[in-house]
């Protein structure tokens, strides 16, 4: 079967359908500052964002300190380039920029007198055939009364995809996000329940689907493992796999998106 994984991530308020930003909450596994890069190129809706910042020391992991005046670019394999400038807000760089399907993008950023690169490709997006919403009948304990809403999706044959799910419910984001593969069951559809969610009549379901590479997809699926209870009753931290050279923290996500919302209704 395809396999879903729960992931916890800090964001930003919903304002939009696909407005949502994660933020980048890494623990250490080493004394030393690092680099720690947060950037993300859409499709559509989401210009191109990368947030440079640095951990403090060992004594003081949860420390960021943005990174200004730091040259950001991105290229594609046909040879363009685009300029991410700094924003108003330091260490934090946009530009209304959009990727291609099918393209492969490079990150590139000199920065302390370092420099960093990734790559990604932009896969074909992940289709959700449709929402639908059940009434519980027999809710856990640990349910409301309320009604659940399930995501079918639409799985293309003959190569693996890889995605994150986001629910919202009346545009406000959940705080747990799921992972998709379909190593196991390639070209079949898939219907996914969100179980830990709560809908009334009247409420906005909405998900949406931010599909990925392999690698970003290892990035959010180790990400995943380190902010996990089980990670944290090992006592033997790790950081997540980044796909960022020169020893870098964090990813460059490259994601095609689609979505669809559902009215709750008698």
């Amino acid at each position: 079967m395809q396999f879903i994984k729960k992931i916890l991530f800090l964001t930003l308020p919903v304002t939009s359908l696909f407005s949502c930003e994660d933020v980048i909450d890494v623990k250490l596994n080493n004394t030393e500052p690092r680099i720690v890069i947060d950037a993300k190129l859409y499709d559509q809706f989401q210009p191109a964002r990368v947030i440079i910042t640095k951990t403090s020391d060992f004594f003081d992991t949860l420390t960021f300190n943005t990174v200004s005046g730091a040259e950001v670019k991105i290229s594609d394999n046909e040879g363009n380039t685009v300029l991410i400038p700094e924003s108003d807000s330091a260490g934090v760089y946009t530009e209304n920029f959009f990727g291609e399907i099918g393209k492969i993008y490079t990150l590139t950023i000199k920065a302390d007198g370092q420099s960093y690169t990734a790559s990604a490709e932009m896969k074909p997006p992940l289709v959700i055939d449709s929402l639908s919403a059940k009434y519980r009948t027999n809710p856990l304990p640990y349910q409301e009364a309320g009604y659940d809403i399930s995501c079918r999706l639409k799985d293309s044959a003959n190569f693996n995809q890889y995605a994150k799910l986001d629910i919202s419910k009346n545009q406000e984001q959940s705080f747990e996000s799921y992972l998709f593969e379909d190593t196991y069951t390639d070209g079949n559809d898939f219907e996914y329940k969100f179980y830990n969610e709560t809908f009334q009549i009247g409420d906005t379901a909405a998900v949406f689907v931010s599909s990925c590479d392999s690698q970003v997809y290892e990035y959010l699926y180790t990400y995943a493992e380190t902010t996990s209870d089980a990670f944290h009753n090992t006592g033997t931290p790790y950081n997540p796999t980044s796909n960022i050279s020169n020893d870098a923290l964090g990813y460059f996500g490259v994601f095609s998106l689609s979505g669809s919302f559902l009215i709750i209704e008698e």
